[in-house]
């Protein structure tokens, strides 16, 4: 089973105590899921290729009606088994169309103030309808809800935003894609609309991808930290070795010998790893900035004096 449907299985087991949040959901579900069917009387369609989905739109419409339905199923591609469920109503439906103002499709909702339970209760009605949302195994992070119709999809952006979200909306073949991208955002909506399981589960993957993520950069790191020290220290024995073989060392100051010394003797050593063993066995009083000084200066004088023979270092 998929994420996106473990969440809307999360959505299903809500009840709904109080009766203007059922309402809330329904005319969402309707907005999203629903067609008139003209017909005498009229009729209402509701498509959705969740049962479960289809089976609370049921319900949420006997709280408020007395309905007569049927609902039948398709297969839309028999390769993946992918199939929707209609269910469409017959007796009550004027009063159900009537009651959102279905067919003049303006809801009286964009002038209301709504409190943050219906808010809410829009939300998760449209989400089940026409949402879904990408397993945090995944590469990218993404939740969508989607509709050909331009008015719907700005209001439910609006009251998505309305929760800090930064929900946004793009254009795809015929569709308005509402989406969020952000991972926090994510695990806020669902939290908010009430699929706790499941959010429970997407903030323990992030978490632990983010640990994982945290642990190869610090890896990486140390890795490149450790390539720049083995090539400095390659540089650093190579001028060592050049003044050995063209240098007279009994000219270097005894401070200079020192360092080459301790090099030669550690080659792979880091430079506070070099100042460690100075430390203990030389002098302990020497500083970083003072061993960086050495060593830059073994390097000038090894450059000056292959400048001098036209030698490569």
């Amino acid at each position: 089973m998929s994420f996106a449907l473990d969440v809307k299985d999360d959505l299903l087991k809500i009840n709904n105590t109080e009766a203007n949040a059922d309402m809330l959901e329904l005319e969402a579900m309707l907005r999203f899921g629903a067609e008139v069917l003209i017909s005498r009387p009229l009729k209402l369609s509701f498509t959705c290729n969740n049962m479960g989905v289809v089976r609370r739109f049921v319900k949420i419409c006997k709280r408020f009606y007395d309905i007569e339905y049927d609902i039948v199923s398709r297969v839309i591609n028999r390769f993946d088994n992918h199939t929707v469920f209609t269910c469409t109503v017959s007796s009550g439906a004027e009063n159900i169309i009537n009651a959102v103002n279905l067919i003049h499709s303006e809801s009286e909702l964009r002038n209301s103030d709504l409190s943050d339970d219906e808010r809410t209760a829009y939300l998760r009605g449209a989400f089940l309808v026409r949402g879904s949302v990408n397993d945090p195994m995944s590469k990218n992070s993404h939740l969508e809800i989607i509709s050909n119709n331009e008015n719907e999809i700005l209001f439910v952006q609006k009251v998505m935003n309305s929760f800090e979200l930064n929900a946004r909306i793009v254009k795809r073949k015929n569709y308005l894609v509402l989406y969020i991208k952000s991972r926090e955002s994510i695990g806020d909506f669902l939290y908010r609309l009430g699929a706790t399981s499941s959010m429970s589960y997407y903030e323990d993957v992030i978490i632990t991808k983010e640990i994982k993520a945290n642990v190869k950069r610090a890896i990486n790191l140390d890795i490149a930290n450790q390539d720049k020290t083995n090539e400095a220290a390659t540089m650093q024995l190579k001028y060592i070795q050049y003044l050995e073989y063209n240098y007279p060392l009994q000219r270097l100051d005894s401070k200079i010998l020192m360092v080459m010394k301790i090099r030669k003797e550690h080659p792979e050593h880091s430079l506070s790893q070099l100042l460690d063993v100075i430390h203990d066995e030389f002098d302990p009083t020497l500083t970083k900035s003072g061993l960086n000084h050495r060593l830059r200066k073994i390097k000038e004088l090894a450059l000056d004096l292959a400048s001098k023979k036209n030698d490569k270092i």
